[in-house]
């Protein structure tokens, strides 16, 4: 339900231009609190530079992002990430020469180490990756990687999780334990997804929104969605 309360984010006009090719045009967007939101479209449709503008990463060239009841559109990446915005790219960005527990505690806002050590257990506990917590980063396979990530993006504890290509490089059994994952961390925080594969968009998605040539053209549940026409011949 689109109460005031109940949004969490919400853009307006939010457009980027690069070179006067339009990547993102006059989008409005909003996503409420606990829900799972997939951002689907073809390669191109302008997704991950969305995303980037939610995130801070890149300025937009006009519009504006509210967060929390708050306009973040002239906040930095990492005034955006205090306020309760993380984010995992969609090209692995961790530390490679650091071990897989270093890595997630760095994520971490606190400073009692206690709290810190449990954090990054419940963490890798989760992703299933306990049992490489002293491993070197870099020696992990592709997979393990991604799931790194995402713990370290779990580990800041943020009111929205933006997650770009999460499965891929993951296994079958690794991509059903993510499904798992999301609907558990969904209870308190929201999830935008940027998503491929579209058995893990149709299995968790609460609501779907379609990008096609930096514009939604269409917005609603998995079976509105599938049912679009527009949606079928610009996608699926």
């Amino acid at each position: 339900m689109d109460t005031i309360d109940n949004i969490l984010l919400y853009t307006e006009n939010i457009s980027k231009n690069f070179q006067g090719i339009k990547a993102v045009n006059n989008v409005n967007f909003k996503i409420n609190k606990n829900e799972i939101r997939a951002l689907i479209g073809p390669n191109g449709a302008g997704k991950t530079t969305f995303v980037s503008l939610l995130c801070g990463r890149i300025k937009a060239s006009k519009g504006k992002v509210v967060f929390g009841g708050k306009d973040i559109s002239d906040f930095p990446v990492y005034k955006r990430i205090s306020n309760g915005i993380g984010y995992t790219f969609q090209i692995t960005s961790i530390f490679f020469n650091l071990t897989v527990y270093e890595n997630v505690a760095l994520a971490i806002k606190k400073d009692n180490s206690n709290e810190k050590i449990n954090t990054v257990s419940e963490v890798l506990t989760k992703v299933g990756l306990l049992d490489r917590i002293n491993q070197r980063s870099g020696d992990l396979s592709y997979g393990h990687q991604r799931l790194l990530e995402l713990a370290m993006g779990m580990a800041q504890k943020p009111k929205l999780l933006i997650l770009d290509e999460p499965t891929q490089g993951l296994s079958d059994s690794e991509i059903e334990n993510f499904k798992k994952l999301i609907k558990d961390i969904s209870s308190s925080t929201t999830i935008l997804l940027i998503e491929h594969n579209m058995d893990v968009v149709m299995s968790i998605a609460d609501n779907i929104s379609v990008l096609h040539f930096g514009e939604i053209i269409a917005e609603g549940d998995k079976k509105t969605i599938q049912n679009d026409p527009i949606v079928q011949k610009a996608y699926l």
